[in-house]
């Protein structure tokens, strides 16, 4: 066979796909609604979480303060008392039980509690994104959000239709699939909020994998002087292509 048999039958081979990926395109990804069982996220109000860390500051007995970080168990251990339950309480109601239990203790107590760090205010972020990580939790974040402070997503390989958030309900995990790529398109779209230690995945589409076999089935085959330039579509799934008889697995 003639080198520009061969190619043309390639060229024509690449219309086909074209074809089958925009009839794939026609039903386009969008997000489900919200599962009866998937928790809202809280109100922004700090409410301590183990790992938050706080200072005690005793105005007239400084050798009372100190700086405690939450224990798994919620509780915080100060001298003169004990153990102390602070989990799911505000800064403000921990300092007022404080004041109760050195009332008998300390003449007048003074006492300030300031949360130093909140590391419980976070969630992850994974996946096809530049910067994978922990980010911070700043009173009311969304998904987008997140996404940014990871640095975006990552590349093309970004699936953002079906960004997966992963949720604790109890003791147990619930997981909802949002289509970011529709936030990023429309501004005025209904934001999805988090809540503390939520997961992030950003999944990775099949385009890599088109990427991968075109290289190594078509660019590396075609003469370079050849001018021609192919497109293919992100949302080709995988499955068996035909080429020239032999059948290539995506």
């Amino acid at each position: 066979m003639s080198t520009s048999a061969w190619l043309g039958k390639t060229v024509s081979w690449a219309l086909v796909v074209l074809m089958a990926a925009g009839m794939l395109l026609t039903g386009c990804v969008t997000t489900p609604p919200p599962r009866a069982d998937f928790p809202a996220p809280p109100e922004p109000v700090v409410a301590l979480q183990p790992g938050d860390v706080l200072d005690i500051e005793f105005v007239y007995w400084p050798e009372l303060t100190t700086s405690q970080k939450i224990r798994p168990d919620g509780r915080v251990a100060l001298k003169l008392v004990g153990d102390v339950a602070v989990q799911d309480k505000t800064p403000d109601q921990v300092r007022q039980e404080l004041l109760q239990l050195y009332a008998g203790k300390l003449v007048n107590p003074e006492i300030n509690v300031v949360v130093k760090s909140y590391d419980s205010q976070r969630v992850y972020v994974g996946g096809e994104v530049r910067n994978p990580g922990v980010m911070p939790l700043h009173g009311r974040m969304t998904a987008l959000d997140a996404l940014m402070m990871a640095g975006g997503p990552s590349k093309e390989s970004a699936k953002l239709r079906t960004v997966v958030v992963i949720r604790r309900a109890g003791d147990k995990q619930v997981a909802q699939s949002i289509n970011l790529k529709r936030s990023l398109q429309r501004p005025d779209s209904e934001p999805f909020y988090l809540a503390p230690c939520d997961i992030i995945f950003v999944p990775r589409s099949t385009i890599d994998r088109v990427d991968q076999w075109v290289e190594q089935y078509v660019n590396k085959i075609i003469p370079r002087n050849t001018a021609m330039n192919m497109t293919f579509f992100k949302d080709i799934g995988p499955g068996p292509v035909h080429v020239g008889g032999q059948q290539a697995g995506l």
